[in-house]
């Protein structure tokens, strides 16, 4: 009777414990059934950001879609709230505010500038709540979002290259190629984004012996550029480098070729979608960048989501609609393993936190996991405007 006993009891430990295990995630595939992940994103739709906040959104918006038609995380639904900064850095600091304070979102993304992030990630960063950087590449925001304080920022990630990899990989790989002797930087002197990717050009040219004539500094809400594209042009270098957002790349391009002058562009993250690329049109042909992304790519996360956001949308993805989709298959990967309780909203965002440090998932930009620093470690794709709109690949550059 003992024995009958005991091998009952042994057989219900065992049917408690399998309910409670996915095999490695510690929650199954029901356990948050009937609940809600909320997630709020700060985006520039609008402003100078705008030629990739959408795209970000648009990428989100169908992994969201995805995950929640297929059962969701563990049962439970994903929220997915899109918030417009209008490129504004006051503005997105509000809105991350009430995000975390008065929605208590678990977690959040964005926002879309480097610029904004730079209050917005100390913001997060303060009030213990998981932030993930879809498109931001700039200087310190990843580990030490609250530079120049340099202890390690435990909430903060990013998905998206940051530059300091990027123009550096772009201006070696163009140096190898072509050797050109000399070049010209023309700058954005009022952003961060901008004036960080200066900074590394600078930092960077002379290991390959090329020879910075001028730096070019402006200021981005300028109508007329032609001056200083006049000064870059006369200076005649082989590269012309550009570091600025939005629509400006392509200004500086056409007015360069109208100018006459026929050699190189050379950009960081601010070329990389094709708005900007169909902007610059025939004069930015062959204009080259280093991406965290390639359309072309055939491995199957990529093929997927290709052909899925084709479907959604009836266009191409480009990096940053990689990225945005990336960043919610992150988090959903992460809530999976975490074991949420949904009623100790500190307690849970600190378990996500936890838990997306040991992502490791296979997305559109390739295997995805994080480095100790937060930062993403994978492939870079250097590619070429291709003057109709699109990109071409010219070299695929695995980081070490």
């Amino acid at each position: 009777m003992k024995r009958l006993h005991l091998v009952s009891w042994l057989a219900a430990a065992l049917m408690v414990a399998a309910c409670g295990s996915t095999g490695g995630g510690g929650t199954n595939a029901n356990s948050y059934s009937g609940k809600t992940i909320k997630i709020g994103a700060i985006l520039s739709i609008t402003g100078a950001g705008g030629v990739y906040g959408p795209q970000s959104r648009d990428g989100a918006n169908l992994a969201v879609k995805q995950i929640n038609s297929s059962g969701g995380v563990n049962g439970a639904q994903i929220a997915l709230t899109i918030n417009d900064d209008a490129s504004d850095k006051a503005q997105s600091a509000q809105v991350a505010q009430k995000l975390i304070q008065s929605e208590q979102d678990l977690a959040l993304l964005g926002p879309t500038l480097s610029n904004s992030a730079v209050a917005v990630h100390p913001l997060a960063e303060s009030l213990k709540t998981p932030i993930l950087a879809v498109s931001t590449t700039g200087i310190h925001i990843v580990p030490d979002c609250n530079f120049p304080d340099t202890k390690p920022c435990k909430y903060v990630f990013r998905d998206s290259l940051g530059e300091e990899t990027a123009i550096p990989t772009n201006i070696k790989s163009y140096a190898e190629d072509s050797k050109p002797k000399t070049g010209v930087l023309l700058v954005a002197q009022d952003d961060k984004f901008s004036s960080d990717g200066g900074t590394i050009v600078q930092n960077t040219v002379a290991q390959y012996n090329i020879n910075l004539l001028k730096t070019i500094k402006f200021n981005k809400a300028e109508a007329d550029l032609s001056p200083y594209v006049t000064q870059a042009v006369q200076a005649k270098p082989d590269v012309i480098f550009i570091t600025s957002l939005g629509g400006i790349p392509a200004k500086i391009m056409t007015e360069a070729r109208k100018q006459g002058w026929q050699g190189q562009f050379l950009g960081g993250n601010g070329f990389n979608t094709a708005t900007v690329s169909a902007q610059a049109a025939g004069a930015g042909k062959g204009a080259r960048s280093a991406s965290a992304w390639y359309l072309g790519n055939s491995f199957a996360s990529n093929k997927d989501f290709v052909d899925a956001y084709k479907a959604e949308y009836s266009k191409d993805p480009d990096q940053f609609s990689a990225q945005g989709y990336t960043a919610i298959k992150i988090l959903a990967d992460a809530a999976k393993r975490a074991n949420l309780t949904f009623s100790d909203v500190a307690g849970d965002r600190d378990k996500l936190r936890t838990a997306m440090e040991s992502v490791n998932i296979q997305t559109p930009l390739g295997p995805f996991q994080f480095t100790a620093n937060h930062d993403v470690k994978q492939t870079v794709w250097v590619i070429a405007m291709d003057g109709v709109g699109g990109f071409t690949l010219v070299h695929e550059i695995k980081q070490s």
